[in-house]
């Protein structure tokens, strides 16, 4: 079947014992992808041409011919190299699709170096120049894999250089509607968190979209939400959160349109427009956003129950120390802000509590500056 007429995702693995994978590869798509599996020596010019996703493994420990070529210069000595390489003879193939690339191994931790591994899968794709990284041990990575490479598919070759038109055609690929009330609040959001439209409209590589949204918006609370964010706004613990989203009640049906639904939707579980939900926390509370009784009882109301509220005004989630939501919430008053490497300027703060803080010198030397002068503060109410 060729790439004009496939209407599954193409997925290309490249790992050099093929044969050990073969079958848990099967079983982890679930006939929602095409694939193949190869060995690197057997890879062809028309195997890459038909990928949508190419998933190259690190250690290429069985691949003897390798270490017969007396040029260092053709011994790729990892599948970081070897994807490079690949990476290289795709753009030169020029073809009408576009194509991601992403290692997909067990020893990601020889990439690491100081990186926790839960919170840095984004940040090794960023330095070095991959669309992700898969651990072989992540239990998701197969549903994660269709929807990267069904989200290649959906990416056009090329991009309007009309800045109406190109505008259009984000809209649609990040599921946004103009027809909404918070249409104007949302698009005003997407546009400080710098997409890269400029970029495509100039002739820049579509994947660039998928980067955006996987390394730099989707991994922290930008326009996108993480269920932490958005239970800390509607001040629900984000268990209760969860429970009632899976329930028939008004709020559920009110938050359904909230919920991101775009390109890569589902990648890292959901995802919630900010600039709805606040507009919706707004008008819940009569237009006082600090009104906890008023919006207790609209949410009372709406679930059909009573559900946990958080005390805390405004409450903020608090990050472990791999920058990852504890489920826990705080006041500003005894959290801190922290900047730490790689967190992007336009995102929302990230926050730690004191002691947390203050138990750790290393993340002492992160926080904002204009905290600083609270670490050592065991005091605050």
């Amino acid at each position: 079947m060729t790439a004009a007429t496939r209407t599954k995702p193409f997925i290309l693995v490249i790992d050099d014992e093929p044969d050990d994978l073969r079958n848990d590869i099967e079983l982890g798509l679930e006939d929602r992808a095409a694939f193949d599996l190869k060995h690197p020596r057997d890879v062809g010019m028309d195997d890459l041409e038909e990928a949508d996703l190419v998933l190259v493994d690190y250690l290429l420990d069985n691949w003897p011919e390798l270490r017969d070529q007396k040029c260092i210069g053709m011994q790729p000595l990892t599948g970081l190299a070897l994807t490079a390489i690949f990476r290289d003879q795709v753009d030169l193939l020029g073809k009408d699709r576009l194509t991601a690339f992403a290692l997909h191994s067990a020893r990601l931790d020889n990439l690491l170096g100081r990186l926790p591994l839960l919170s840095a899968q984004h940040v090794l794709a960023r330095l070095n120049n991959l669309e992700w990284v898969f651990p072989k041990t992540e239990p998701r990575r197969y549903d994660q894999m269709v929807i990267l490479a069904e989200a290649v598919q959906r990416l056009p070759r090329e991009w309007s250089d009309r800045e109406d038109d190109s505008a259009s055609q984000l809209e649609s690929l990040i599921g946004m509607s103009e027809e909404v009330p918070w249409f104007d609040r949302c698009w005003r959001e997407v546009h400080e968190c710098q997409p890269p439209i400029h970029d495509l409209r100039d002739g820049g590589h579509g994947v660039l979209l998928i980067r955006w949204l996987l390394q730099q918006i989707m991994p922290y609370p930008t326009f996108l939400w993480a269920d932490h964010w958005a239970a800390a706004r509607l001040r629900v613990p984000v268990e209760e959160f969860r429970i009632v989203l899976d329930e028939k009640n008004t709020l559920s049906e009110e938050l359904k349109p909230m919920r991101y639904s775009g390109l890569l939707a589902g990648f890292f579980g959901n995802r919630w427009w900010r600039g709805a939900l606040e507009d919706y926390v707004w008008e819940l509370a009569g237009g006082g956003a600090g009104d906890a009784e008023t919006l207790r009882a609209a949410l009372r109301d709406r679930a059909g129950k009573e559900l946990g509220f958080i005390e805390s005004n405004p409450p903020v989630v608090c990050l472990d120390q791999d920058f990852q939501p504890t489920g826990d919430f705080a006041s500003p008053a005894n959290s801190l802000r922290l900047r730490p490497d790689h967190w992007p300027a336009f995102a929302d703060a990230a926050w730690m509590t004191l002691e947390m803080v203050q138990s750790n010198p290393a993340l002492q030397a992160l926080v904002d500056p204009l905290d600083q002068d609270r670490i050592g503060d065991d005091n605050e109410e």
